[in-house]
């Protein structure tokens, strides 16, 4: 049987019987005296409802009722509870455990509700503030009684759910909140807009008591929905069995609901979702005061909801920031990390993404006969998957190169690969190959940019053949070559068309043409040329963002003369 013990007090060790209703105070009129000036004459009860759970209220007492160190105003017992009242310290316990919360398939309306009648007398709009329960010159002091009774519900709540991040959990809490402030409900449920696709998807339910197989089904009013979420108010059914302006709603008479709330989750201009409570016989405090009580704490909720859900992006956002720049490292990784020493030769290039990872990639790779293979790449489109085929065709490059005797069968090499890849996407690649004892360059292009040559005396012009198909759209691709004498001060140079593409505030590119003036203009060997390049680049976008990803390789003879 549930009782009480006296941990702490004049009586302490002391074991008290719990009846139907038992109140604490201090006056000779109450069910239990506590001997303590601290304590208000009647100052609280313990009362069992008809569902059988103790129930603790404070009766507006002076210096209040404290559980588990926590003032209340009402609050459902559970076994092992501390009950704090004056200097007495009691422990609640030997009530039945309940069982655990019934999961309820939530159903949506019937079709069959006649809409030919208002819907409710009683409706409370989801704006409302606890700030609004002030004093004025006519409020009374039931009005006031009942304002702070909502404060004080509010504040106990806003305490409970606290800081809670997880949804799911914030959601039981909110339920178990519920029925403890409405204890005679006997089904409710938190319905919630999914926030990528804004449809109705149950959040949480939970039932009393199952005392038929009908009531593990909650059962929403399309009626009632619709009410409420287009018209952001709080509605109350008092006895749905009397009202006549729901004499054919068959999704109420079916599921015996007798008294209904149900109000808006309302976060500022939004509606994240709903509540509905319900029972199957008149309740009490399923009135105005109940209602608009309700009201007040569904807005706490969706305002504790709200911050979940930032938290989970956030949390999400960081996620992802955190795997980006992982990813962005190892995309590094498969990178030169520092130009080839090429006696003779000079190397230099400038890699940038437009985001955290990038499809554009370039590499030099030593061939065992002593020649130099310089590779620029695209892959179509950027971000992630952009990156990933990147990383694919770059370690592809390594593995292959050395054993092809030209830059054309590498490409057609690399095309099987890029159609074996299951994959939509394609990419355009220039592979070079440089004999540095000879001077030669052969080169073989996959539908990349034309490369420029600057000679020694500043012209510049594009080496505009061969060129084929990008690579992973045709099969059996073939790649023509051709070779190219390279004179001292020569410099060739290899970009992506993130370079020639750039766009100014005004959506104009950049060009071939200005990118052969800022080589043209270049002072000395390939380190300069690509310092031109950049700084042509920079003044020409200004403030506008990048587009696209940007690589530059330039490389060169170079004897130490201009």
């Amino acid at each position: 049987m549930a009782h009480l013990v006296i941990k702490k007090g004049r009586r302490a060790g002391e074991k008290i019987e719990l009846s139907q209703v038992i109140t604490l105070g201090r006056g000779a009129d109450v069910d239990l005296r506590l001997d303590d000036l601290t304590v208000s004459k009647r100052h609280s009860r313990i009362v069992r409802n008809a569902s059988g759970d103790y129930v603790l209220e404070d009766l507006a007492s002076s210096n209040g009722t404290f559980l588990n160190g926590k003032s209340i105003t009402t609050k459902r017992l559970r076994n092992g509870d501390e009950i704090g009242i004056g200097n007495t310290i009691f422990e609640f316990g030997g009530a039945l455990p309940k069982p655990p919360p019934q999961k309820a398939k939530v159903l949506i309306g019937s079709g069959s509700e006649d809409r030919t009648t208002p819907l409710v007398k009683t409706a409370v709009d989801a704006s409302y503030e606890p700030q609004q329960d002030t004093a004025s010159g006519q409020t009374t002091v039931e009005g006031l009684s009942k304002a702070n009774y909502r404060l004080a519900i509010l504040l106990e709540i806003s305490h409970s759910l606290g800081m809670a991040l997880d949804e799911d959990e914030l959601l039981d809490k909110i339920l178990d909140e519920l029925f403890d402030v409405f204890p005679e409900t006997n089904r409710g449920f938190i319905i919630l807009r999914d926030p990528d696709t804004g449809q109705l998807t149950p959040g949480k339910s939970r039932i009393r008591k199952s005392r038929r197989p009908d009531d593990e089904q909650l059962q929403i009013s399309e009626t009632i929905l619709e009410y409420v979420l287009d018209r952001k108010q709080g509605v109350l059914i008092e006895d749905t069995m009397q009202d006549e302006r729901l004499p054919t709603s068959q999704s109420i008479l079916d599921f015996d609901m007798r008294s209904v709330m149900c109000v808006p989750l309302k976060w500022e201009d939004q509606v994240l979702g709903f509540i509905q409570l319900d029972t199957n016989r008149i309740a009490a405090n399923y009135d105005e005061n109940g209602l608009t009580l309700l009201v007040a704490i569904a807005n706490q909720c969706a305002l504790t909801i709200a911050n979940a859900r930032l938290h989970k992006q956030l949390v999400r956002q960081e996620r992802l920031e955190q795997d980006l720049q992982n990813a962005r490292r190892i995309q590094s990784s498969f990178l030169p990390q520092a130009p080839p020493a090429v006696a003779g030769y000079q190397f230099e290039d400038a890699y940038a993404t437009a985001l955290a990872v990038g499809g554009d990639f370039f590499d030099f790779v030593e061939l065992p006969d002593g020649r130099m293979a310089i590779v620029v790449g695209d892959v179509s489109g950027k971000g992630i998957t952009a990156a990933l085929m990147m990383a694919k065709m770059a370690s592809n490059v390594r593995f292959f190169a050395t054993t092809q005797s030209g830059p054309g069968q590498l490409l057609a090499r690399l095309n099987e690969v890029a159609l074996d890849s299951e994959s939509d996407m394609f990419v355009t690649v220039l592979i070079m190959f440089l004999d540095p004892i000879n001077h030669v360059l052969t080169m073989s292009n996959a539908g990349h940019c034309y490369p420029l040559i600057r000679k020694r005396g500043g012209e510049v012009s594009r080496l505009e053949k061969p060129t084929g198909f990008p690579l992973g759209i045709i099969e059996d691709a073939e790649f023509e070559e051709e070779t190219a004498s390279l004179e001292p001060g020569d410099i060739i140079c290899v970009f992506t068309d993130g370079i020639i593409e750039a766009m100014d505030d005004q959506n104009e590119q950049f060009g071939y043409e200005k990118l052969s003036e800022s080589l043209s203009s270049a002072s000395a060997g390939p380190k300069d040329a690509v310092k031109s390049i950049q700084k042509a680049l920079r003044e020409f976008t200004g403030m506008a963002p990048q587009s696209d990803d940007l690589t530059l390789v330039c490389f060169g003879r170079f004897d130490g003369q201009a």
